[in-house]
């Protein structure tokens, strides 16, 4: 879903579009639902937007469509209905369930006209039906970019803004079910300004280019209608087909199409399918979660059904893929930061890659490398703690990789930890203690080799197939130290023949990040034990002096959560850290006074 946007864009304007639909290169007719993951829950703030919702798996179906005898939709069905488990990420009980499917690792594409056919039900106030794509790039939104080729349930506002266009009235009279929409969002410098800090720009935001499309006489609920998206490298248009007005008739839902520029190349790179149907939030005259008082009651009539018959794609000028799967495996050896190593292929720093400095904890240092002649070479910043990575641009498949390694210069006396994170931001990470030699590296403060297992660094939940941090260093004692990375990559061999190679427990639990981020003077801190072990959590200044200790003895396997109370204490980071006998992790939060 999205969130309704103050943005500023500059729309280049394009001439009439004359190119040719091409042959059709991948459909899907929902005979089953294998190309598509099932989202649950209500996430963080009601996925963004403060939608009133929890997805659950319960509610999206295989069905025939009535009349269509053989021809199967996706059902998506919208609920009035609590219970225990139906709740918002801080366990606050929530009254609606709904679903979402998207096609991350399964189905993405790179440009084409993409065609649906979908249907919604009366939405009055409350329901948010929409059919979109994100990008797959690992950047956050709207860095990665946004395609909506449909969402209905605007404010009232919304529709009398655009109603003079398109079949509206000028009356301002409309109703949720007269008026359907597109949009595309990215992000640019000129669109940050106040009440829009993450510089998205939304092209539906412009009323003076977008032409939503209504039907004042016959509303668009309980009857399908064709909706289109013609995408290449230069151009993205969208368009609708009412058969109440003309089946031959394409209705387009700007003024022109969208030039693509370097300021919008987001949409140059591979994107996903999302299909889902919200209640309440930013886009709709609903309240948000959390406020009663922001917006009216939902009013729209439930059970309400939400069906999508089919997703087409089709060349378009001569454009147009479809990937099935996650990534391809990449070959190995595979470079992420090498000169001298033979590797097959290398990420490209700067194009495909980027290095970054987590909250500016490092600085530049001048330790020469270790081979070649690029390193990394930094310092502590005072910051209690420091944290950084190599992250490609693009989810990596390294599911086929035997070890990670790496060259590490660092005094003996610090602990430190080597991680991954995918995709889906699950992170791992393993341990190197101080002064105890561990995959090879032995610690006498000078250059030595790393090569840690894949086994080991997946641990259970990471995702090799769809990696955005291919490497992570982290530190969160508050060291003042000076330390250098080279050499870096994995390899698909059965590895070096390091002495003492210890095999390692793998990580028996999952913490979860604190809510609320920033806080003051609460926050709560959950995490889920998947068996029974003794369990510590402590608190940690910047500084890296332990504070408080929340939990020190023996727990069952579960869920818990725990309050973290830091009245008397002064603004600034603090780490919180879970350790078991074999596995431990931090996070941070801030506390603003």
């Amino acid at each position: 879903m999205k969130i309704l946007l103050l943005a500023i864009i500059s729309v280049l304007i394009s001439g009439p579009v004359s190119a040719q639909i091409g042959k059709l290169i991948w459909e899907e007719n929902f005979n089953s639902l294998e190309n598509w993951i099932i989202d649950t829950g209500n996430r963080n703030w009601g996925w963004g937007n403060g939608e009133l919702q929890f997805y659950s798996s319960q509610n999206v179906s295989i069905t025939e469509i009535l009349g269509e005898t053989g021809n199967n939709a996706v059902k998506i069905t919208a609920k009035n209905e609590s219970g225990s488990s139906i709740v918002d990420k801080w366990g606050n009980p929530l009254d609606f369930t709904s679903g979402k499917i998207n096609s991350k690792s399964k189905v993405t594409i790179h440009y084409g006209m993409v065609e649906t056919r979908i249907r919604v039900p009366n939405l009055e106030t409350g329901g948010w039906p929409a059919f979109w794509l994100l990008g797959t790039s690992n950047f956050e939104w709207p860095h990665k970019g946004e395609l909506d080729l449909m969402e209905m349930g605007h404010t009232q506002a919304s529709r009398d803004d655009r109603d003079s266009y398109n079949g509206g009235n000028d009356q301002n009279n409309s109703t949720e079910n007269n008026m359907t929409g597109a949009n595309a969002i990215f992000f640019t410098e000129s669109a940050i300004v106040p009440g829009n800090p993450n510089g998205a720009a939304s092209l539906a935001w412009d009323g003076s280019y977008a032409r939503p499309y209504f039907n004042m006489d016959n509303p668009l609920n309980d009857r399908f209608l064709i909706y289109r998206m013609y995408w290449d490298s230069t151009s993205i248009r969208f368009t609708v087909i009412d058969e109440d007005r003309d089946v031959n008739n394409e209705i387009d839902l700007f003024t022109t199409a969208f030039d693509l520029s370097e300021e919008s190349d987001e949409f140059l790179k591979p994107f996903y399918f999302i299909i889902n149907f919200a209640i309440g939030g930013t886009l709709t005259d609903a309240y948000n979660l959390g406020d009663r008082g922001s917006g009216e009651n939902v009013s729209m009539p439930m059970p309400a059904e939400m069906l999508v018959d089919y997703v087409k794609v089709y060349k378009w000028n001569n454009q147009g893929s479809v990937h099935i799967g996650p990534p391809t495996n990449v070959k190995l050896n595979y470079g992420l930061f090498t000169d001298s190593t033979y590797v097959t292929e290398h990420i490209l720093i700067d194009e495909e890659a980027f290095i970054y400095v987590w909250e500016e904890t490092l600085i530049e240092s001048d330790i020469r490398p270790y081979e070649g002649e690029g390193v990394l070479s930094w310092k502590s910043n005072g910051k209690g703690w420091f944290g950084a990575g190599i992250m490609s641009e693009q989810p990596i498949n390294l599911s086929e990789a035997d070890h990670l390694n790496f060259r590490i210069k660092i005094p003996a006396n610090i602990a430190f930890q080597i991680g991954v994170i995918d995709a889906w931001g699950n992170q791992n990470y393993v341990e190197f203690p101080e002064n105890q030699t561990k995959f090879g590296l032995t610690r006498d403060g000078e250059w030595g080799q790393v090569s840690i297992p894949i086994g080991v660094l997946r641990g259970q939940y990471i995702d090799m197939r769809m990696l955005s941090y291919e490497f992570v260093i982290l530190e969160v004692n508050g060291a003042n130290i000076e330390f250098a990375l080279d050499d870096i990559y994995y390899d698909g061999s059965p590895g070096l023949n390091i002495e003492n190679m210890e095999l390692y427990s793998v990580q028996n639990f999952q913490l979860y990040d604190n809510y609320p981020n920033p806080f003051n003077p609460m926050t709560i801190i959950s995490y889920n034990l998947s068996n029974s072990t003794d369990i510590k959590i402590e608190i940690y200044n910047a500084l890296g002096q332990r504070i408080s200790e929340l939990v020190n003895f023996h727990q069952h396997a579960g869920f818990y959560k725990i309050r973290f109370d830091a009245f008397g204490l002064p603004s600034g980071v603090y780490i919180y850290k879970i350790s078991t006998p074999n596995y431990s992790e931090s996070k941070k939060m801030i506390l603003i006074k």
